[in-house]
């Protein structure tokens, strides 16, 4: 498939001064280019505050959630390759073993009795000399690997899965673009992006893929934003309509089931949408401003009732009120005598 759009080798100090795709570029220089992300305008519709805090002040050091770890590994074997998956990610054979089992290892190489003194880490430092394993950045115990083999596997076995993942394209290729109605540079990286930008997937790892479940996470983790960000930044930089943007989901524990969802276009997509120029308008409000505000500047009264038929959801921004949803009824009922 031949690609329609050109892809540029990073190099470092590159600078972004029309839309382009770039290859290569590390994550932490990704980050830090100054353009807002799919995650960045989520924050801002979540508080300004945050986004400051995050992607401004210069304060914030980012901590990968233990969660994410799996997740991530898994992406990486299974759209980026094994290759590149053991250039990060490794297994220290020994790290399980207990200091008596590691010096009982090490005697098998030559050792006698007076390393009993070293410590568990000196005597893992040893065995990986002796066996010529070379640490790298992240490690991965026994049962951590085998899931995301496991993972791949079964996500490749399934019919639907395979053929997604077996278009002509490449991961993690970086997308820039300046939006033509507001004139603000956004950014984004599709976990893979075919060379004719027709059906582009994106893989997430979850706990259910059943769909009750993930239509929740859909909602809550704000994926219609997403979906409608990568459609508008392929669009942008590639010269191409998406015509089929989905998700391929799969669960971390076995049996590892995979499953595709297809957002609506005519629809969640045109909500998506909506939600990422708020989220841009929001940020040339505080940016001009030059106060990024926090949930509310009013002391927020809580409400038991319901809320008013004109009020959308539960929260009255205008009047600094937060009205009961509907599950407190029940919640407070436990408490009767």
């Amino acid at each position: 498939m031949k690609r329609k759009f050109k892809i540029l080798n990073y190099k470092e100090g590159m600078e972004i001064k029309k839309p382009c795709a770039i290859r290569n570029m590390p994550n932490e220089v990704y980050h830090k280019m100054p353009a807002l992300s799919n995650s960045g305008l989520k924050t801002l519709l979540d508080c300004p505050a945050k986004y400051y805090y995050k992607y401004l002040s210069g304060e914030y050091v980012y901590k990968e959630k233990p969660s994410f770890k799996i997740g991530k590994a898994a992406h990486m074997y299974l759209l980026e390759g094994r290759k590149k998956f053991e250039e990060i990610y490794w297994h220290n054979p020994y790290s399980e073993l207990k200091k008596e089992e590691l010096v009982q290892v090490l005697k098998t190489f030559g050792y006698d009795d007076s390393i009993k003194k070293y410590t568990v880490v000196e005597l893992n430092e040893l065995l990986l000399d002796k066996a010529e394993i070379t640490p790298k950045q992240i490690h991965l115990t026994s049962s951590e690997l085998n899931q995301i083999v496991c993972m791949a596997r079964s996500a490749l076995n399934d019919k639907k899965t395979k053929n997604a993942l077996s278009q002509k394209g490449e991961s993690e290729i970086s997308l820039f673009w300046q939006d033509e109605r507001t004139g603000v540079w956004l950014k984004c990286r599709p976990d893979f992006l075919p060379y004719d930008c027709i059906n582009v997937p994106d893989y997430k790892t979850t706990e259910s893929a059943k769909p009750e479940n993930f239509y929740s996470s859909f909602i809550k983790y704000g994926y219609h934003i997403q979906a409608a960000m990568y459609r508008m930044g392929i669009r942008a930089v590639c010269g191409v309509d998406v015509e089929n943007f989905f998700f391929l989901v799969q669960e971390k524990e076995a049996p590892y089931i995979s499953q595709i969802y297809n957002p609506d276009t005519s629809d969640i997509i045109t909500w998506g949408e909506k939600a990422i120029y708020s989220a841009i308008d929001k940020y040339l409000e505080c940016k001009y401003k030059g106060f990024w505000e926090t949930y509310s500047d009013k002391v927020i009264e809580l409400k038991i009732e319901p809320a008013p038929d004109d009020i959308i959801g539960a929260y009255d921004k205008e009047q600094g009120i937060i009205y009961a949803p509907k599950w407190i009824d029940y919640e407070l009922m436990k408490y009767e005598a």
